[in-house]
């Protein structure tokens, strides 16, 4: 295939430019061309296009090829121009080559025309490739010691036969306190920064061996006597046909000291977890004994008032009038209340201690066990339990079941009074993309005003004759949810 050449022919003869496209055409190119025989002409063209190539004969009426060359020069400095001539004195075309053009060819040797346009433009390549390999040398030099001035880390560059530092950026300059004039042509130990010159020279042999060496903590010393600590990077590459080596030299005394915070802030922190700890043990121990303190020492009296009742009924009811009677059943009544306060209570104590052992639990099979369990309790109730399918929950499977228990017995309880009654469990989706379980009824109810007070150990919102207990099982459930990090609400 041709290959397509941009030619300016500046000839005076039409057939003579013929045959010089002829022979450019034989040769392989496909010439796009255009003839000029005035210097106007030939500054209309070379401001008009690019060309690849210009040929000139060199004795025209009006012009010629010193004229056509200097205008060349002027407009197109780096277009090949190669002298196309019929008859020249070789000494003027010594003259003009020495002035810049490419070859010059004798119209009767056009078979030259074509190796010496292939050389031209192989020269013409070669020059734009070399031009453009040293602009990007220049680019890629000038990027690196832009990079080299403007870098956050000391840098120093050294010949890695000798050890002589070449080079130190600003930052290093700023970090150590010493010129660059003090450090150029010195090696590493002789600057003064380095305090252990032998493990300064074994260092280097080690990098000079191996190509890179990399010290986490190395000390220095600036020039005002401050010690630094600094990570230290070393290797070495090849700049051109020379072995240079390059250390990046990192002040990490800052981090240094953010580790030796942390590890202080650690122990800190483990001692106070340690004294965490131990007073937790001492509030569970209290707890212990607070637990055996109800356990025993309130449970003894309250037994002791239980059968002294039961010996004034048994053993003296004919010494009591009815008023009498009725205030020993109502003594009875209110120690058994206080025994069932004191087990509630020791209920909801253990609540807060021991692991809790969370696994996958159905609430829904949960809620209908309890749901049939209560409701064998008084199968003469009409109560209808909803409950939605397949609800399932993380958490402590025991404790579960009593906060179950709790919402159900609080919800069958409060009930009681219609001739029917709906209970019903499900889950619902939350603003914040949680789930809600829920346990409602179409019971007694509260009032809202109360909301917040609801959860707190004996609070009642009815009498004891309308709604017995004790007032602790919504606490309880509270304090269920609570430990598995929950929120509850009424």
């Amino acid at each position: 295939m041709s290959q397509s050449l941009r030619m300016l022919i500046v000839e005076d003869s039409k057939d003579d430019a013929d045959l010089l496209v002829r022979a450019v055409r034989a040769g392989g190119y496909e010439p796009v061309f255009e003839v000029v025989d005035t210097s106007p002409g030939m500054r209309v063209a070379l401001e008009r296009a690019d060309w690849d190539l210009i040929t000139s004969d060199h004795s025209m009426p009006e012009f010629g090829a010193p004229a056509a060359l200097a205008l060349a020069k002027e407009l197109r400095p780096r277009v090949p121009f190669i002298i196309v001539s019929g008859e020249i004195d070789l000494n003027l075309a010594v003259s003009l080559i020495k002035a810049g053009a490419h070859d010059y060819v004798q119209k009767s040797e056009l078979a030259r025309l074509v190796p010496a346009i292939a050389r031209v433009l192989r020269e013409t390549e070669f020059y734009y490739e070399r031009k453009r390999m040293e602009h990007s040398l220049k680019a890629s030099e000038a990027r690196y010691r832009r990079l080299f001035e403007t870098a956050q880390d000391g840098i120093l560059i050294l010949d890695e036969e000798s050890g002589h530092i070449m080079d130190a950026n600003p930052f290093l300059v700023d970090m150590l306190g010493y010129s660059r004039e003090h450090c150029l042509g010195k090696k590493l130990w002789e600057i003064g920064a380095f305090k252990d010159i032998e493990a300064c020279k074994a260092s280097f042999a080690e990098l000079q061996k191996n190509g890179y060496i990399r010290y986490e903590d190395q000390p220095l010393e600036t020039k005002d006597g401050h010690s630094i600590a600094v990570e230290f990077v070393s290797n070495v590459y090849l700049v051109g046909d020379q072995k240079v080596i390059q250390c990046n030299i990192r002040d990490i005394s800052a981090r240094k000291a953010a580790e030796t915070g942390l590890r202080s802030l650690n122990s800190e922190l483990d001692q106070r977890v340690q004294e965490r700890t131990s007073q937790l043990v001492a509030v569970n121990r209290e707890l212990e004994t607070f637990n055996y303190s109800v356990s025993h020492d309130l449970r003894a009296p309250v037994r002791r008032i239980q059968a002294f009742v039961e010996v004034l009924q048994k053993e003296y009811p004919e010494k009591l009038d009815l008023q009498g009677q009725n205030l020993i059943q109502a003594i009875s009544a209110s120690a058994q209340h206080m025994d069932s306060l004191i087990n509630a209570l020791l209920r909801l104590a253990r609540l807060s201690r021991g692991e809790l052992n969370a696994q996958r639990t159905d609430l829904s099979s949960l809620v209908q066990s309890i749901g049939a369990e209560v409701q064998r309790g008084d199968p003469s109730r009409h109560v209808e339990f909803v409950v939605a399918e397949g609800i399932c929950a993380n958490g402590d499977r025991a404790l579960l079941r009593i906060l179950v228990e709790n919402l159900l017995n609080n919800a069958w309880k409060l009930t009681s009074h219609g001739p029917t009654a709906r209970i019903e469990f499900g889950v619902s989706l939350e603003s914040d993309g949680t789930q809600a379980y829920f346990v409602k009824d179409d019971g007694a109810g509260f009032d809202m005003k109360y909301a917040s007070t609801i959860f707190g150990a004996f609070q009642r919102f009815h009498s004891q004759d309308e709604f017995p207990g004790t007032g602790i099982g919504l606490a309880s459930v509270q304090r269920i949810v609570h430990r598995h990090r929950g929120k509850i609400w009424a």
